[in-house]
């Protein structure tokens, strides 16, 4: 995947979310004397397997208030993105212990650059004050759990993109929501309507099709698309050339021209018309953001 598109959806979010955790995870200041600290039980995880995640064990915070505990990872020196959030509530001497149990996946951490990815908690005392805790990095290591993949079951022609292309999505958790889109480019901008944000639902196996209708393309344009899991933030995007569909002798079958080779992508690079994709995704970026923290609380 190509990293302009990637650092415009970090930002898209961080943006949203307005992060107060983030920078911390990435060069977190010395701490006071009288700030509150956390210890983590387990800090090492596989990509993508949680498992029963972690326990968290934290001094120094004040009776009442809840305490928010975040996940995050830190792209580099001045960027940080949540991954997970939840709220516990401390004792009356401002001690917390819970076991959390992200559910987005984090990437693979470097020992000697970033990503890294952090377990911190904070505290609001007032509309500008907050209590901070230590910031406790965690080991995210390689794993075999799958990439998202998507395939396109058509050949991808103006006739085919009007009449309705259908698409093949796998590698999301079970059930999960994902959001996916639709546009597309003419020289590397944008051209018709932008066929997003939509919502479906994985099945048990975290696979699923979706059929779009896409008007108005021409030879040569290039179809960019994404896919998006709410509950893992597991994303895919890729693009597709726009081609004339393939001439069928009469008295042929027109099967191999209605189905034709499945396209899969499994993190292709992509062309520079992307950006212009990822840039129309920002403002959906919101609604993405906001159902993710709601299933983090829930």
């Amino acid at each position: 995947m190509r990293p302009i598109s990637l650092r415009v959806r970090a930002a898209a979010i961080a943006a949203v979310v307005a992060l107060p955790l983030a920078g911390l995870l990435a060069a977190a200041p010395a701490q006071a004397a009288d700030a509150p600290v956390i210890t983590v039980d387990t800090t090492s995880f596989p990509a993508g397997e949680w498992g029963a995640g972690f326990h968290i064990a934290g001094t120094g915070f004040v009776g009442t208030g809840d305490v928010t505990v975040s996940v995050g990872v830190s792209l580099g020196p001045s960027s940080g993105e949540t991954l997970y959030e939840v709220t516990v509530t401390p004792d009356a001497a401002g001690a917390i212990d819970a076991q959390v149990v992200p559910t987005r996946d984090a990437p693979v951490t470097s020992e000697s650059d970033y990503p890294r990815v952090s377990v911190g908690a904070r505290q609001q005392l007032d509309g500008t004050e907050w209590l901070v805790s230590n910031a406790v990095a965690l080991t995210i290591t390689e794993s075999d759990v799958p990439e998202p993949t998507v395939s396109l079951a058509q050949v991808v022609s103006p006739d085919q993109l009007a009449a309705g292309l259908t698409a093949n999505f796998a590698g999301f958790r079970a059930d999960e929501p994902v959001y996916y889109g639709f546009q597309l480019l003419r020289d590397g901008e944008p051209v018709g309507d932008f066929a997003g944000l939509q919502e479906t639902v994985a099945d048990a196996a975290g696979a699923g099709t979706v059929t779009v209708t896409i008007p108005g393309a021409q030879v040569g344009d290039v179809l960019a698309y994404y896919f998006s899991g709410d509950v893992t933030g597991r994303f895919i995007e890729g693009e597709a050339p726009v081609v004339a569909a393939p001439v069928v002798p009469a008295g042929e079958s027109t099967t191999s021209a209605t189905s034709g080779p499945a396209l899969a992508e499994t993190g292709v690079e992509l062309g520079a018309g992307f950006a212009a994709l990822a840039l129309l995704v920002l403002g959906a970026g919101a609604l993405i953001v906001t159902r993710r923290v709601r299933a983090a609380q829930r």
